[in-house]
């Protein structure tokens, strides 16, 4: 009996199905892989949720910078921008930590913001974006650099430990585009308000150079009266009549002293005396600049001819040293000085060759005259007297009036007057001729060509201070200028 024909339907179930063929193990596996997919989905689906709540960024933050590239003495603008994201991120401290070859110039925040030196510490209620700008140059020496600014931001929330974020920007700072070259500024002073005739007057001329490089070929030139004198200058000058001249080589970015001494002979009609001075320098390709500066004109001290006048000096020394009732008249000031003991001196000037006034002790408590006036004009009267008598004559030593007098001291480039000095004259000028000589020793150089700076010379303080502090002698503080109303006499 023959056996019916199976479907083919059938026939396919049993081969996928029911034998153990190669086609069922196939789609045996891709059944297993496709139920393993299936399981990490799901797996991946729950947990992404769960890891993404747990790292929601708090803010989104930046930092911009005007130019990536940069050369020393150009300013570079920064701007650090942070947005909250969510409602914890409202309070923020933003901190800049700028690197080494930056310097600040300005900075710029809202105003929600308290700033302190480079943080700011700011709250954003209404949870808009925060800005701050920072303005900065960038220094010398750090061509070839790649500096890098940061800005820490920290987020001060509810939720525990503050968040910190951390933002930053690249500067290249390369080699100066511009053009370097020199700028040389110069200017001429003078120790002394105005002119005595034959007395010793102190120049100092500074050359400053303000620019970028160095200037080559410089000419310092001063101009002066033609009956002006040259007698001592540092560095030395080429000298004409009425000109002196210095000459550079090279002058760096920094300043330069020439400092000169001179005298004005009596001159007919002459009743200001002009010092002026000019720099001349290369610019550094192949031109040439002249500058001039400001130039000084002193006011000369008419005096009389070759014949003294008993006028003038009576004049002048009544001025300086006519006592009334017990007090020393000055430029109508009336200075009160008590009576010491038996040794020391009433007042004692330390002055300069030139008449500068370098020390002044009193024995008065509270001086109210100025004492660079008094010690001017004891330093007139003296050169006065001098070269209105015979040159054999030699130093004026001592002037008596009434019953007071003043006494003088002569070293080589300063000298000293006291007023009143007790003990005997000749042991008090012995004691002040050892104290100058020390003195001098010790600045000579610094003494012959004085700049009219006392503070600058060695030793002048203790020394005076120690000659001044012998018994019967005083020390007080410099005689200041009167501020109220003074009786005239």
């Amino acid at each position: 009996m023959r056996e019916s024909p199976r479907p083919l339907s059938r026939i396919i179930t049993e081969r996928l199905f029911m034998e153990p063929t190669l086609d069922r193990v196939i789609v045996g596996r891709f059944r297993r892989g496709l139920l393993l997919v299936l399981v990490l989905g799901v797996v991946l689906v729950g947990f992404i949720p769960f890891a993404a709540g747990d790292s929601d960024r708090l803010v989104n933050a930046s930092m911009h910078v005007s130019t990536p590239e940069a050369s020393p003495g150009d300013q570079v603008t920064f701007w650090i921008s942070v947005h909250p994201l969510d409602d914890d991120a409202l309070n923020l401290v933003v901190t800049e930590v700028l690197p080494e070859g930056l310097a600040i110039v300005s900075t710029s925040a809202p105003g929600s913001c308290e700033t302190r030196n480079l943080t700011w510490a700011c709250a954003q209620d209404d949870g808009d974006a925060l800005a701050i700008e920072v303005r900065v140059v960038v220094k010398r020496g750090t061509e070839g650099l790649e500096l890098d600014n940061v800005a820490r931001i920290e987020i001060q929330g509810h939720r525990g430990e503050p968040d910190v974020v951390t933002v930053h920007a690249g500067l290249l700072i390369v080699p100066s585009r511009l053009v370097e070259k020199p700028n040389l500024q110069v200017r001429v002073s003078a120790s002394q308000d105005a002119i005595v005739p034959n007395s010793e007057l102190n120049y100092r001329i500074e050359v400053t150079n303000n620019g970028t490089a160095a200037a080559a070929n410089l000419s310092v030139v001063v101009s002066m009266p033609v009956a002006m004198v040259l007698l001592s200058a540092s560095p030395l000058p080429v000298s004409r009549e009425g000109e002196l001249r210095w000459a550079v080589d090279s002058m760096p970015v920094r300043s330069l002293v020439f400092l000169f001494n001179t005298s004005l002979p009596p001159a007919d009609g002459l009743t200001q005396a002009q010092v002026a001075v000019a720099v001349t320098y290369g610019d550094g390709q192949g031109g040439e600049v002249r500058v001039e500066g400001l130039p000084s004109s002193l006011r000369v001290i008419p005096v009389a001819g070759e014949a003294p006048g008993p006028a003038v000096p009576v004049g002048l020394i009544v001025a300086v040293v006519a006592f009334i009732g017990g007090g020393l008249l000055v430029a109508q000031h009336t200075v009160c000085l008590p009576l010491l003991g038996r040794s020391g001196a009433e007042e004692i000037f330390l002055l300069h060759r030139s008449g500068l006034v370098l020390r002044h002790f009193s024995a008065h408590p509270s001086p109210s005259a100025d004492s660079d006036i008094v010690g001017g004009m004891m330093a007139a009267v003296r050169m006065f007297v001098e070269d209105s008598m015979s040159p054999y004559a030699g130093h004026l030593r001592e002037i008596r009036f009434g019953g007071g007098s003043i006494v003088f001291v002569n070293g080589e480039n300063v000298s000293l007057a006291a007023v009143n000095a007790r003990g005997g004259t000749a042991r008090f000028a012995d004691r002040a001729m050892r104290f100058l000589r020390e003195f001098e020793r010790m600045n000579g150089p610094a003494l012959m060509n004085f700049d009219g700076v006392a503070g600058g010379l060695e030793g002048i303080d203790a020394l005076f201070r120690r000659f001044a502090r012998r018994p019967g002698v005083i020390p007080g503080p410099r005689l200041e200028r009167p501020t109220g109303d003074v009786p005239r006499q």
